[in-house]
């Protein structure tokens, strides 16, 4: 019988008694979460982890598709490997929905949920269609194996106001090369199962007196205000800042004034 194996590459930053597990956006690594490591390094330990695909984690042996049981696994592996008990979670863009599906699964541990800009509170009508059936994954993938026709595609949706100009410069910037585009097919296909229900998660985190921030850009066209909605219905009482910024510069604007106090 094989064992199954967890791969768990991590920068670990400071030396602080708060910790945090941090998750960053896609096509990113651990070092993303850096600013973090800059600013917090007397009073926090922050393990910034590779998502599954991503830096040094990107060639080891993992499932086609990353369940919420085998997460809980990994991450259940984590904790008993670094000697952890309380946390917090943090998480940026695609990092987000790992922190919203750990907070999930680990609410009674956890001490502060901190979200910059996530995914996976509003599940995008895009990423469904791209990921949930067959000829939808056969679709993702000849758009991203045939990078011109969806680029004239996306810059005529544009041109339509259909498409955000912004998002689409988004789009452009992290498909550059086969490897960029790889990535992506396989962090939208391996990551659909992990879905979150929004007022049961809401209802956990209170449960717990567990305290959420939600931290978002101005002008951010990646992953606008509106996405995170349902989150604020279910649970009002969270720590809501909106910073002057896009999306790719926004950890460095949210670890630049950390702590926030409202």
């Amino acid at each position: 019988m094989s064992t199954v194996q967890y791969p768990t590459s991590f920068v670990k930053y400071g030396s602080g008694p708060i910790i945090w597990l941090a998750f960053h956006g896609i096509g990113q690594d651990a070092q993303a979460m850096a600013p973090f490591g800059e600013q917090l390094v007397h009073t926090h330990t922050i393990y910034s982890i590779d998502l599954p695909y991503h830096g040094q984690n990107r060639l080891a042996d993992w499932p086609a598709s990353i369940t919420k049981s085998y997460w809980q696994s990994l991450v259940a592996h984590f904790l008993t490997q670094q000697g952890i008990d309380r946390f917090s979670v943090v998480g940026f863009s695609m990092g987000g929905r790992f922190a919203l599906v750990t907070a999930d699964l680990f609410a009674p541990q956890l001490d502060e949920l901190i979200l910059i800009a996530p995914d996976g509170i509003t599940e995008d009508p895009w990423f469904r269609a791209a990921t949930g059936t067959v000829p939808g994954r056969w679709l993702l993938h000849f758009f991203l194996d045939n990078t011109r026709f969806f680029t004239r595609l996306g810059h005529g949706l544009v041109r339509l106001g259909v498409l955000n100009a912004g998002l689409m410069r988004f789009v452009e910037a992290t498909m550059q090369t086969p490897k960029q585009r790889q990535q992506i097919e396989q962090s939208w296909v391996g990551f659909r199962h992990l879905t979150i229900n929004i007022p049961a998660l809401a209802d956990g985190l209170r449960a717990n007196k567990v305290r959420v921030w939600l931290f978002l850009g101005q002008f951010d066209a990646v992953l606008p205000m509106s996405h995170t909605r349902p989150l604020l219905r279910a649970l009002p009482e969270t720590q809501k800042v909106v910073l002057a910024s896009g999306h790719t510069s926004l950890v460095r604007r949210v670890a630049t004034g950390w702590p926030f106090t409202l």
